[in-house]
């Protein structure tokens, strides 16, 4: 039994999610599985995170569920190609999923991506649970029905939307995670607050500096807050194509910049830039003070500790043209979720995406480039 509460939430969407949320919750997995009907079991995982955690929970659902099959995947983003989908699909259809089945995508975003946009396409859609293993697909992305794959130019090209049965985000997964990848995660909980809740900014401006993985309870009420604090966004937009674009502050740029390093950054690293830069277009155009500028390099660099600089690959022009190419465009011009205040996002065009000149943004780029490379 779990020494925390195990909450049940949902992710407010138009087709919402019971989302099990505790420490040591393997039983309500099991529950819920014990009053699903299914055929065959799909346990997909990535082998580091099988070896840590997998392994018991696959023994312990296969002696109640022995129609359960194991398969491991690629680590992290590595999944995210048309290759890995094919071959997952085809190899599922070897071994003779049905309507009937239900898939298990046991680990970080790349897994969830794959096995999500996998679900969404055998039969026209089947049932799949998420078991994130991480801090970021705790806290951000299983929060969405986005399943993708990249492409050769960008990320996500290719995807669709597609509910998962169930998710459970146990954070006994979270006490060992590796420091930079939990880091990267508490990055989209901070662009929570500075898009849509000052107070959750100025807690976590206070509070990161005494963050601590192996503490259970800390672990357990910052991954509870920063998931609470994007759920209040998109209970505003369950549709997340009107107020819930302002989850990608920093996503255009970060996004640009994690492409072109091709996997040598994380997700959240890149984001964590992409926000920095998001708020120095912000600051010249005439929306944030320079102060207001600060905080964003105090919460990254001094708070959260996340001090690396870009390499010397990272251009002007490449970053450009990774942009003009990212998923979230909505037309030729480069438009971005930019801040008004700590808190509060620039709304002039009705959309949340503001509409800058290629100029302004070169400018800034080579700035901020110039002073944050290696």
């Amino acid at each position: 039994m779990s020494i925390l509460p195990v909450i049940e939430l949902s992710t407010e969407l138009e087709k919402p999610t019971p989302f099990f949320f505790g420490y040591q919750i393997e039983d309500v997995l099991i529950s819920k599985l014990g009053n699903c009907h299914f055929d065959k079991l799909f346990f997909l995982t990535e082998e580091s995170v099988f070896k840590l955690y997998g392994e018991k929970l696959f023994e312990k659902l296969k002696q109640l569920f022995p129609n359960i099959t194991l398969k491991l995947l690629l680590a992290g983003e590595q999944n995210k190609y048309f290759k890995n989908l094919e071959e997952l699909c085809e190899n599922l259809i070897e071994q003779n999923v049905s309507k009937k089945s239900i898939l298990l995508a046991f680990g970080g975003g790349g897994v969830g991506n794959l096995v999500g946009l996998t679900a969404g396409l055998l039969f026209r859609g089947i049932r799949f649970i998420e078991i994130p293993t991480t801090f970021t697909g705790q806290t951000d992305s299983t929060l969405s029905n986005k399943q993708a794959v990249n492409g050769k130019t960008g990320k996500n090209h290719f995807g669709l939307y597609h509910s998962p049965l169930y998710i459970f985000a146990d954070t006994q997964y979270l006490i060992t995670e590796p420091k930079p990848a939990r880091r990267a995660g508490i990055v989209e909980g901070i662009k929570n607050g500075l898009i849509s809740d000052k107070d959750f900014f100025t807690y976590l401006h206070n509070n990161l500096s005494y963050d601590e993985p192996k503490n259970i309870i800390n672990t357990y009420d910052l991954a509870l807050k920063i998931i609470k604090s994007k759920l209040k966004i998109l209970r505003e937009d369950p549709s997340e194509k009107n107020y819930g674009i302002v989850l990608e502050y920093g996503h255009t740029f970060g996004h640009g910049i994690e492409w072109l390093l091709q996997g040598k950054m994380i997700h959240g690293d890149a984001v964590s830039f992409g926000m920095r830069i998001a708020a120095e277009l912000s600051f010249e155009i005439g929306l944030l003070k320079r102060e207001e500028v600060d905080l964003h390099y105090d919460i990254i660099e001094n708070k959260l500790g996340h001090k690396e600089k870009l390499p010397s690959e990272i251009t002007t022009e490449k970053l450009i043209d990774a942009m003009i190419k990212d998923n979230k465009k909505t037309g030729r011009e480069l438009r971005f979720v930019l801040l008004e205040k700590i808190g509060k996002c620039f709304n002039p065009e009705g959309d949340f995406l503001v509409t800058i000149d290629i100029g302004i943004v070169k400018k800034v780029l080579d700035k901020f480039l110039m002073n944050n490379k290696y």
